[in-house]
């Protein structure tokens, strides 16, 4: 609540402590004031009728018995409510209306009498020992020729004054009091006109803080309260503006953080996880739905990542490692560790490369290098030493001439179609090879293939068979590159087939593809090897490949040129029990006639 708040209890104690200052003030001092009026009143009231008495006293003072003078002390005390006291020169006291003067002591030492015996009018409040109370005195001196006679003394109590200035007090403590309520009152509004505003202010100022920035903040005027509202709306839009603009940036920063293919991870100093990156969770194996403010080794039990955050921080520099994911798909990874600006270093940043197929793809550039050295330099070795052969003397043999110049002619063919399957192969893969997509009958181009595969099996002891649908079958490839297909196939099952057994190619589909079958009953392929047969240069038993003449190539052009095709290619396969390699592709409906 306003009236509740520090500020205005701040504000209310005070103006309090403020009024009450200046009313115990203003109050002393008028009472100190008005008693000074009061008692230099009746200061003047006592010396009038002293002097009053005195010009009366000097009638009857020829004579100076005690008794006359105290009856006419007497008579005069009850007229005027006063007290009276004569005493002569030497102090002693002749008469009094209130005591018997042989009882009382001598008076010569009273401020006022001694004021009197020296020739002045006397005068003094004090307490009286005579009467046990405080009271005020006058005395004066009364002389006949020059020859002081008697000092008469009149006196009155001064509880009167008191009474008079107690009055008074309280007359000023009412006016203080009510004053003093009118002013708090007025204070307190006062203070809820500034408080008003200043706490409305102040509940927009902490919901902004809070995060509420559509919070309006009440304009109050032009004084400072409103000039201060001002200035905070002011902030508050712009600080809408930059947490906006902060928030789009990070939204835009952690959709690209979301979609890179590499991981992030950023530790804090306690090696506590603030941030990571679909990427991350995938290479690491992360399963916990809330990483953030969990530990490197509880989100990932590699104690790799752990180990060089804390190196990197310890040294400040950059740390690259890599390393083997743990689990079933095991990956290969790269790790760059960077610390985070700040010091002391405030964390790091893990970058994450999945090197696993850049591994792959460098092993199989090693291989393809080792096996292109190895096909191309066998044959030239076998050109080579027969020509050498021929050189040495052979040529001049008519018996054998012939034959060394037919292998010599078998290893450069050989050769040749090596380099034509590299050449064709690096042109499908690169994609520019410039292929005549459009509707090619399939089976048309299996029976146009018939003959010549019927005499190549033939001549091999091999039994073809071809089953081809009753109606067209029309796929969207190049013509050629079917027949590519179609002859590395028919190709790779003669030459793993042995005599006596069968091919068989078949044609067969759905609505949507088409599929191109070449099945033989030849070695067979183990589960091992399948997955590597479209491997350029691999071969399952590479020493019978060689002896037959095979370059390793076929099955990976094959594969090539389905893909660009937008086909698949299958293989099913049993040792000992032949092999099926099925090639599928999307198919053309027939137009109709």
């Amino acid at each position: 609540m306003i009236w509740l708040s520090r500020l205005s209890v701040k504000l209310f104690l005070v103006y309090a402590a403020l009024n009450l200052t200046l009313a115990i003030g203003y109050v002393t001092w008028v009472g100190h004031w008005q008693r000074q009026i009061v008692t230099q009143q009746m200061e003047d009231h006592l010396l009038t009728t002293a002097k009053a008495l005195r010009s009366h006293l000097a009638t009857v003072s020829d004579d100076l018995d005690r008794a006359v003078l105290q009856s006419w002390v007497d008579d005069l005390a009850r007229q005027i409510g006063m007290r009276i006291t004569l005493i002569d020169p030497q102090g002693i006291v002749l008469a009094d209306s209130l005591e018997d003067p042989l009882l009382m002591e001598n008076h010569a030492a009273r401020p006022e009498v001694k004021q009197a015996l020296e020739g002045d009018a006397g005068k003094a409040a004090r307490h009286s020992n005579t009467v046990r109370m405080r009271m005020l005195y006058t005395a004066l001196p009364l002389r006949t020729n020059g020859e002081l006679r008697i000092v008469l003394r009149i006196a009155m109590p001064l509880h009167s004054i008191d009474e008079q200035v107690a009055t008074i007090h309280r007359y000023l403590w009412i006016l203080a009091t009510a004053v003093g309520a009118v002013s708090l009152t007025l204070t307190l509004l006062g203070a809820r006109q500034i408080m008003l505003p200043l706490s409305q202010l102040t509940d927009a100022a902490e919901a902004i803080a809070a995060g509420n920035y559509k919070r309006q903040i009440p304009k109050s005027g032009n004084d400072e309260l409103g000039t201060l509202a001002r200035a905070v709306d002011h902030m508050r839009r712009e600080l809408m503006i930059q947490m906006n603009e902060q928030r789009e940036n990070s939204q835009r920063l952690e959709t690209v953080l979301s979609s890179m293919t590499e991981g992030i991870l950023a530790v804090n100093a306690d090696h506590r996880v603030l941030f990571a990156n679909a990427a991350s969770r995938r290479l690491l194996g992360i399963e916990t739905a809330e990483v953030a403010g969990r530990t490197l080794l509880e989100v990932s039990r590699h104690r790799i990542l752990r180990n060089a955050a804390s190196e990197a921080m310890e040294k400040r520099k950059t740390v690259e490692q890599e390393f083997e994911t743990l689990g079933a798909a095991r990956r290969l990874l790269a790790m760059r560790t960077t610390c985070l600006p700040g010091n002391p270093c405030p964390g790091v940043v893990i970058v994450l490369y999945d090197i696993t197929e850049l591994r792959r793809l460098e092993n199989v550039r090693r291989d393809f290098a080792a096996n292109v050295s190895h096909e191309l330099k066998t044959p030239l070795s076998s050109i080579k030493a027969y020509a050498e052969t021929l050189r040495l003397g052979a040529l001049d043999d008519k018996q054998h001439n012939m034959h060394f110049v037919q292998r010599i002619e078998e290893q450069a063919e050989r050769l040749h179609q090596l380099i034509v399957d590299l050449l064709q192969l690096a042109r499908v893969e690169s994609g520019r090879e410039a292929f005549d997509i459009r509707e090619v009958a399939l089976d048309e181009v299996v029976a146009d293939c018939e003959s010549v595969y019927g005499e190549r099996a033939s001549a091999k002891g091999l039994h073809l068979e071809i089953q081809l649908p009753d109606e067209p079958v029309l796929v969207r490839a190049d013509e050629n590159g079917l027949v590519t297909i179609l002859d590395n196939l028919f190709a790779n099952a003669l030459q793993y087939t042995p005599s006596g057994g069968r091919v068989t190619i078949r044609i067969h589909g759905d609505a949507s593809h088409a599929v191109l079958e070449v099945e033989d009953t030849g070695v067979g392929i183990s589960a091992r090897d399948q997955q590597r047969v479209f491997e350029r240069f691999y071969r399952v038993d590479k020493a019978r490949s060689r002896d037959l003449g095979g370059t390793g190539l076929g099955l990976a052009i094959v594969k090539h040129l389905t893909q660009s095709f937008g086909g698949e290619i299958r293989l099913r396969s049993e040792l000992g029990q032949g092999s099926t390699f099925s090639i599928r592709l999307p198919r053309q409906s027939p137009r109709p006639a």
